[in-house]
C-alpha cells in the first residue's frame, strides 16, 4: 500500500456496494473484442472488467478468442461469433444484437484486438446503429474508434454516453491529423465535434469532456506495456455498467490504472510488470483508494 491520500472527487466516484444485493445489483456488461490474431486484448479486458467490480460478463468473441477467455476467465459468458479471416463478420451484428438484449446488458465496450476486418464498413454501420437505437453507455476502443468517430463527427448522438480511449498515435487515426498541435486543445476540440467523453491515453493521461480537461495525478513508467490499454478499457467499461457517468467511469478508471501500476511496481519493479499484473492489483487499488483519502 502507498499510505497517501487521494482525491475525494475520486473517492465518491467508486460505485457503492450493498449488503442485500446480487451479481444483478451490480450491471451487465457486454464486451466485443479481440481476433484470432489478438486474442490477449479481449481477454485483459475481460479479467479487468471482473476485478473492477461489475456483476456479469458476456463477451462476444471469435472462436480463438473465446478458448482462451473460457480458461484465463470462467466467470465471464463467452458467446462466439460468426467471423471471416480470424475476425469478426457483419453477421456477428445478429449475435452482438441478441446477447446485448437477452443479457439486458447496461453497458457495452468494443474495440480491443478486432484488428482489420473485412468487412468493416458493414461492420460498423450495424454498430453504429445498434448504438443509436439504444441507451446504453460505450467504451469504444483500438481499431473500432476511428470508424466510429466518423460516424458521431457526421451525424452526433443526442445524449452524452460514450467514452473514446484513444493513445497518441490513435488519437491522430481517430480525427484524421497529421500531428498534434496542442495536447489540450487538440483533444477538447474532438470531444466537441462528438460530444462525447474522449480518454487521451499517454504520460499524464487526462480525460476530456464538456466540463474541460481533467488530467491524471497517478501512473508511472509500468503502464508503458503491452495491454496496458485493454486493461484500463475493461475498468472503464465496468464502472459503466456498474451506473458511473461516463466522465466518473474515465476520470476513476484512469486514476486506478495509474495507481495499480504504482502499487504493482513498488512489489514488482518498474521494469517486470506486465498487464496481467495489473488485473491482478486492481483489488489493492480499490483497498488503497477507500483506506487513505483525503
Amino acid at each position: 500500500m502507498l499510505n497517501r491520500r487521494h482525491p475525494i472527487d475520486i473517492i465518491q466516484a467508486i460505485p457503492k456496494r450493498y449488503k442485500e444485493s446480487h451479481k444483478g445489483t451490480y450491471g451487465r456488461l457486454l464486451i466485443i473484442a479481440g481476433s484470432r490474431r489478438y486474442t490477449g486484448a479481449a481477454t485483459l479486458m475481460v479479467e479487468a472488467a471482473l476485478r473492477a467490480g461489475v456483476g456479469m460478463v458476456t463477451a462476444v468473441v471469435t472462436h480463438d478468442t473465446a478458448q482462451v477467455i473460457r480458461i484465463r476467465a470462467p466467470e465471464a459468458i463467452v458467446v462466439e461469433a460468426p467471423e471471416s479471416n480470424g475476425g469478426f463478420d457483419k453477421a456477428a451484428i445478429s449475435t452482438i444484437r441478441e446477447c446485448a438484449h437477452d443479457m439486458n446488458v447496461t453497458a457495452v465496450g468494443i474495440g480491443p484486438g478486432l484488428g482489420a476486418l473485412k468487412s468493416a464498413t458493414d461492420f460498423y454501420d450495424g454498430i453504429d446503429e445498434l448504438i443509436r437505437e439504444c441507451t446504453w453507455p460505450v467504451l469504444i476502443d483500438a481499431d473500432a474508434m476511428a470508424p466510429l468517430y466518423e460516424r458521431y463527427v457526421r451525424q452526433p448522438l443526442d445524449d452524452h454516453r460514450l467514452v473514446f480511449t484513444p493513445h497518441p498515435k490513435e488519437f491522430l487515426t481517430m480525427v484524421n491529423q497529421p500531428e498534434l498541435n496542442e495536447k489540450n486543445r487538440d483533444v477538447l476540440v474532438a470531444c466537441k465535434a462528438i460530444r462525447q467523453t474522449i480518454v487521451y491515453k499517454t504520460n499524464g493521461s487526462i480525460v476530456g469532456s464538456s466540463d474541460g480537461i481533467w488530467q491524471s495525478k497517478t501512473g508511472n513508467e509500468g503502464l508503458a506495456t503491452a495491454g496496458s490499454g485493454d486493461v484500463l478499457s475493461g475498468m472503464i467499461s465496468s464502472l459503466l455498467a456498474q451506473g458511473s457517468s461516463p466522465v466518473n467511469a474515465a476520470k476513476l478508471g484512469v486514476y486506478m490504472h495509474g495507481l495499480a501500476s504504482e502499487i504493482a511496481s513498488a512489489d514488482l519493479g518498474l521494469r517486470s510488470i506486465i498487464a496481467s499484473d495489473l488485473c491482478q492489483y486492481i483489488p489493492k487499488t480499490f483497498q488503497e483508494l477507500v483506506q487513505y483519502h483525503g
